[in-house]
């Protein structure tokens, strides 16, 4: 049984029993008063016949000597009441014809003198039921008091008791039962929880029902947030992984271009190798970066546009050196952007890219500043892309150009980076006649 489940099951049934135990002892109290309250109503029907023993014997007035205890009695009628006058030395000054005949003329050794309220002692080991009626002699001095045997009236009160206590008993058997279905139903939802999780775990389900109640409503939400985050964070790496590859695709082909141009020394092809290299441990610690905090532009900052194009420019001229490429760029009215150097170098890599490998022979690249955005386009004299295809190219895997080898990730890529910035990126067709991607990234307030 779970630990949480059990105390609440352990809580609740000592509950019950201390309730049942109570309300069992204050059911036999009340048995109890009962019984004395019919004892004392009984009582009422006797009055006449004590007091007319107590005027007979004289004992209505204080002072008087008590009558001779010895002197016959005559017959009267049979009473379960006995009556007797008690003085505060415990000896009885007066008794009734029925007390006279009991032989108890001790009785009053066994009543306390201060007694005020009915009450039962035991005489001899019998029970018996004390009323305290001092006013019937107007003394202040004595206690008069009116006994009955209960012995018989007791046997019935304890199998009152154990009646009592046996439908007691059942009672809590029976409110246990019911606890402990009520507490199954209860926790129902905790344990359809701990199965969905079970199979989320085991990749059989990829989030939690929403038909769980308020009080777990809170938790469900947050646990569903947490899948959510943990598979956006794998989406995360594989997308890193990817465009990581895709990235040191070009670097590595650019290294293969440059050990293949034996018109350089070995001292510059070192030297641009060495460059090649940084780019890609540049590229390697960005992407993991990317992937760890699960968002693009992880920096604001402006970066100088040229540098990052002269030196891909440089790189894929290497690359695609069997073509001659005039690349034409025209910043003057925004030589810079708000984006990270890394986020450039990854969007306009991709960009020229495909501008380079697409290109008949120009390459154009330009950025101007509007009221509230800034614009970059790259484009070529190359085929331009479909328009039935100017939606779909920027999904991961879709490629405009099923006849050369690629991954389909580039403008992928392209356009995760430019909507991290809050901007949008399409394609057009070109006043080249190839292809124009236009980025906007909207300034920041």
């Amino acid at each position: 049984m779970p630990q949480i489940h059990k105390r609440v099951i352990s809580t609740s049934i000592a509950i019950i029993f201390l309730f049942s135990l109570l309300v069992g002892f204050l059911i036999n109290q009340v048995y109890v008063k009962n019984y004395v309250a019919m004892y004392s109503s009984e009582l009422v029907a006797e009055v006449p016949h004590i007091v007319g023993e107590l005027r007979r014997d004289n004992m209505l007035e204080l002072g008087q000597n008590a009558p001779n205890l010895g002197q016959p009695i005559p017959e009267t009628k049979h009473s379960e009441y006995l009556a007797f006058i008690c003085e505060q030395d415990g000896s009885a000054s007066w008794m009734s014809s029925e007390a006279r005949n009991s032989g108890m003329s001790d009785i009053c050794l066994y009543v306390p003198y201060s007694m005020k309220e009915p009450d039962m002692i035991y005489y001899k080991e019998s029970p018996y039921v004390v009323h305290v009626i001092s006013e019937a002699t107007y003394s202040t001095s004595e206690l008069f008091i009116v006994v009955r045997d209960v012995s018989p009236q007791l046997e019935k009160l304890a199998h009152v008791k154990r009646q009592t206590w046996f439908y007691v008993g059942l009672a809590f058997f029976a409110a246990t039962g019911l606890l402990y279905a009520a507490s199954y139903w209860s926790f129902s939802p905790l344990r359809k929880l701990a199965g969905e999780l079970n199979e989320i775990a085991e990749s059989r389900r990829e989030t939690l029902d929403s038909d769980y109640p308020k009080e777990l409503e809170d938790v469900t939400d947050a646990l569903n947030r947490m899948i959510t985050l943990r598979k956006d964070q794998t989406q995360r790496y594989r997308h890193a992984m990817d465009d990581l590859a895709h990235s040191l695709k070009s670097r590595l082909a650019a290294t293969n271009a440059l050990l293949d141009d034996s018109s350089l020394s070995r001292e510059i092809m070192s030297k641009r190798i060495v460059e090649q290299v940084s780019q890609m441990d540049d590229m390697v610690q960005y992407q993991l970066k990317r992937a760890l905090v699960g968002q693009r532009g992880l920096v604001r900052e402006k970066t100088e546009l040229r540098p990052v194009i002269d030196s891909l420019s440089g790189m894929f001229s290497k690359i695609y050196g069997d073509k001659p490429v005039n690349v034409t760029l025209n910043l003057q009215e925004l030589p810079s952007l708000p984006l990270n150097k890394a986020d450039l170098t990854e969007l306009l890599g991709n960009l020229l890219e495909n501008a380079f490998r697409f290109c008949i022979s120009e390459v154009r690249i330009s950025s101007r500043e509007m009221i509230d955005h800034y614009v970059l386009t790259v484009e070529d004299d190359g085929l331009g892309v479909a328009e039935t295809l100017r939606e779909s190219i920027f999904q991961r895997g879709v490629r405009a150009d099923q006849l050369n080898p690629g991954t389909g990730i580039g403008l992928a890529v392209c356009d995760e980076i430019v909507e991290s910035y809050g901007g949008k990126i399409r394609v057009i067709e070109s006043e080249l006649e190839g292809a124009a991607f236009i980025m906007t990234f909207p300034k920041l307030r």
